[in-house]
């Protein structure tokens, strides 16, 4: 039971119901986006995740597409970067059988022909409602919240929605801020069958897409599209591959070197201590299956149209004489046509798309690339597209088949979106996947491929070293930290997919490159309740000062906090500032207990003594408890630096003057290229700027409304055209009849 904040979106169109009492309420299109831990995705109640699924275009502002890691938005050279997004879109593809004929309904992930967005609402889903709810350690105002629950996520969305083929689907995801278990999400499905009528060969299939990140694509080649990096070159860079890992059950993404290439321009920038990385794309992407229904499972003699070959018959039964699960594992590019590709995909009429471990050739192969041990537990389960790992590694579909669900039955599914830095640790090398060859003529009969890193290179066995194309991994990491975002021992996309094991399942953190994970073994709801929470985060605040420099405050409710589970009592906190939220993070300072030199009338205050006016700053305040572990950074906060607004109308400044090339600032701001920006200071709360050119031509009036000195211009002017160089002049207003005025210059 949640006991906490809930914000509710359930929409429908009154008009239409004020009109016709009868119909039945329509719901529109809605979504929340899980921003709590370092993972922020958008979650729609028409079964989409992240943005509708689109293989080229971009992301838009304020819905996220699996962004890792967040607040990544950034405006360099004058262009705007959406961030770095993993994902084309993903969804939930499901297909069954009632007397009137089969259906197939696409909830996300499905495109048209050229890979561009169709819509899914009213067509393949009937959204209901979208919930979300935060159990967050404080409320809104720093207090400790009473009623948290420390048995529950502290972020719950929950999506529900029909579809025309009488299922309704319940989708409850789950996102924690606790520093190794922040960056992912956690999925419990229910879709149950709300027909009269008993359901046959439902066939439910995981759809997803990855891209990681096409941030760097973007800024290297100019384009945020699937079709820039798929394939071999020349045609396409092929630095994108597809793995499947057996032993987690998890499919993932993960580019060649981490990277398309390090930007030159901002590489040791970013690559500096507590800054972002200085590899455009480190992320490993992907989703994982944490339980499947199998209760439900067709017998041999219930399924209807049996969806296999002939020659897989022989392996596929279990010993219940169910189908063996995962049942299809696919990869594909970015064009999913509803008619002309993925129906065939849900149709058990034709022959499934991808076969299962079978023969004496597959058992060879686990003999020899793999684990012979595993070879009885993956005989009969699907092998997946390997030859697709590096050519058409963009979409996912993992699929379960087939089913019998009776009125008002439900299956149940559990799955989880990770991303980690890379796909693997050093000493994971050790360890094989499912596809992820180099695309040589040497590998072309290798199913199973050693785990790269960004911590050195790894050349395949019998590859030749002279190509670029032939190796795979980076030493990235050998000279360099890492990102502020990563929590040490929590690198790669396995050791988060064993954390989201270990949160989901309640057994105890394995590795499971060792001991494979079943997901029958765990539960069909999550348990939640085994992971050590931390001290949280205080709540913060910022504040201008007379002198221009931010005081950050916050009270002392987090030393007070108490769970059964927590980690270790409250030591000290820890003071953050930086000038974008990707970092660098540098220390003002640590800050103990009731601390004299800054604890006073029951509130913390620390100055910022770097303010610049004008300067956006990001903030944020750590607590570390007395193991050493520290919160997550729930709490990082934007400020503008500014001084108080003029009483009165004087001498008004244009910095900096003259402006060459640069103004000097350094960092982000959210609104415009930072390197363009003038600053009018010296004004009043209630001003008007008017701006001229050399021979009197009115290039832009500024409205200055706000109790700030100084108000930005990013000498953009009313015809929306960057400002030429030369001499310009400025006249200033105030509401009471004062003038002032000036001029400044501009050099580019």
């Amino acid at each position: 039971m949640m006991k906490c904040k809930s914000i509710s979106i359930n929409l429908f169109f009154v008009f239409l119901i004020a009109s016709c009492p009868a119909m039945s309420f329509a719901q529109s299109r809605a979504w929340q986006v899980h921003t709590r831990g370092l993972l922020h995705q958008s979650v729609y109640n028409t079964g989409e995740l992240g943005r509708a699924y689109n293989a080229g275009g971009t992301v838009d502002a304020g819905i996220p597409s699996l962004e890792w890691p967040p607040n990544s938005r950034m405006i360099i050279d004058r262009q705007n970067y959406p961030g770095q997004h993993n994902s084309f879109g993903n969804g939930i593809w499901i297909a069954g059988t009632l007397p009137a004929g089969r259906q197939y309904m696409f909830c996300g992930a499905v495109s048209d022909a050229s890979g561009n967005p169709i819509p899914v609402t009213g067509v393949y889903s009937q959204p209901i409602s979208v919930t979300k709810t935060e159990n967050f350690p404080l409320l809104a105002d720093g207090q400790l919240n009473p009623l948290f629950n420390p048995d529950e996520a502290e972020e719950i969305i929950v999506t529900k929605w029909g579809t025309p083929l009488g299922i309704t689907v319940t989708r409850t995801s789950r996102a924690w801020s606790y520093p190794g278990y922040n960056s992912f999400i956690i999925y419990e499905y229910d879709l149950q069958n709300t027909t009269p009528d008993t359901m046959h060969d439902v066939d439910v299939v995981f759809a997803s897409s990855f891209g990681t990140s096409m941030f760097g694509y973007q800024r290297s080649h100019g384009l945020w599209s699937e079709a820039q990096y798929r394939g071999q070159p020349p045609n396409g860079l092929g630095d994108q591959f597809g793995r499947f890992d057996l032993k987690r059950w998890l499919s993932y993404n993960h580019d060649r070197e981490g990277s398309p290439e390090p930007d030159s321009g901002f590489f040791n920038q970013w690559s500096s201590p507590g800054n972002r990385g200085g590899l455009n794309s480190p992320q490993a992407a992907g989703m994982m299956v944490l339980y499947y229904d199998s209760v439900h499972l067709s017998t041999r003699t219930q399924t209807q149209q049996v969806w296999i070959t002939p020659s897989d018959s022989a392996g596929m039964w279990d010993a219940n004489n169910k189908a063996k699960q995962p049942f299809m594992l696919r990869y594909e590019n970015g064009n999913l046509p509803s008619d002309a590709k993925t129906v065939t995909w849900l149709n058990p009429a034709l022959q499934r798309k991808t076969g299962i471990f079978q023969g004496t050739t597959d058992s060879t192969r686990f003999v020899t690339q793999f684990e012979p041990a595993l070879w009885p537990y993956w005989k009969g389960r699907t092998k997946g597209s390997t030859t697709l790992s590096w050519w058409q590694p963009v979409v996912r579909a993992l699929g379960f088949y087939p089913y019998r669900l009776p009125p008002n039955e439900s299956l149940k599914f559990v799955v989880a979106e990770v991303v980690g830095y890379g796909p693997g640790v050093a000493g994971d090398r050790i360890y094989k996947d499912l596809g992820g060859n180099v695309r040589t003529s040497v590998e072309a009969g290798t199913f199973f491929c050693p785990v790269p890193s960004w911590y050195d290179t790894l050349q395949y066995d019998g590859v030749a070293t002279a190509s670029t194309h032939q190796y795979i991994g980076s030493t990235y990491l050998q000279n360099h930290p890492l990102p502020w975002y990563v929590t040490p021992g929590v690198v790669s996309i396995r050791d988060v997919a064993d954390r989201a094991i270990e949160m989901y399942s309640g057994q105890p953190l394995a590795k499971h490159d060792t001991i494979p994970y079943e997901p029958l073994n765990s539960p069909p709801i999550g348990r939640y309740n085994s992971i050590p929470i931390p001290v949280p985060s205080p709540v913060i605040r910022v504040q201008d000062t007379k002198a221009a420099v931010n005081k950050i405050l916050w009270g002392p409710q987090v030393e007070a906090f108490a769970s059964p589970r927590l980690r270790a009592p409250f030591k000290h906190y820890e003071v953050f500032r930086s000038q974008h939220p990707l970092g660098p993070w540098t220390i003002i300072d640590s800050v103990t207990r009731l601390d004299p030199r800054y604890f006073a009338d029951s509130l913390y205050a620390v100055l910022d003594s770097v303010s610049t006016i004008g300067e956006f700053v990001y903030y944020a305040v750590v607590s570390v408890d007395s193991s050493g572990g520290k919160s997550g950074m729930t709490n990082i906060t934007q400020h503008e630096t500014q001084a108080p607004a003029a009483l009165s109308l004087g001498k008004v400044y244009v910095v900096p003057n003259p402006l060459v090339v640069t103004n000097g600032l350094v960092g982000s701001d959210p609104n415009g290229e930072v390197t363009d920006k003038v600053q009018f200071m010296g004004l009043t709360v209630d001003c008007t700027i008017r701006i001229f050119s050399y021979s009197g031509q009115l290039i832009n009036t500024i409205q200055h409304h706000q109790n700030a000195n100084a108000n930005p211009w990013y000498q953009i002017t009313r015809n929306s055209q960057l400002l030429a160089s030369g001499v310009y002049y400025f006249v200033v207003e105030d509401g009471a009849g004062a003038t002032a005025h000036g001029k400044f210059v501009i050099i580019h």
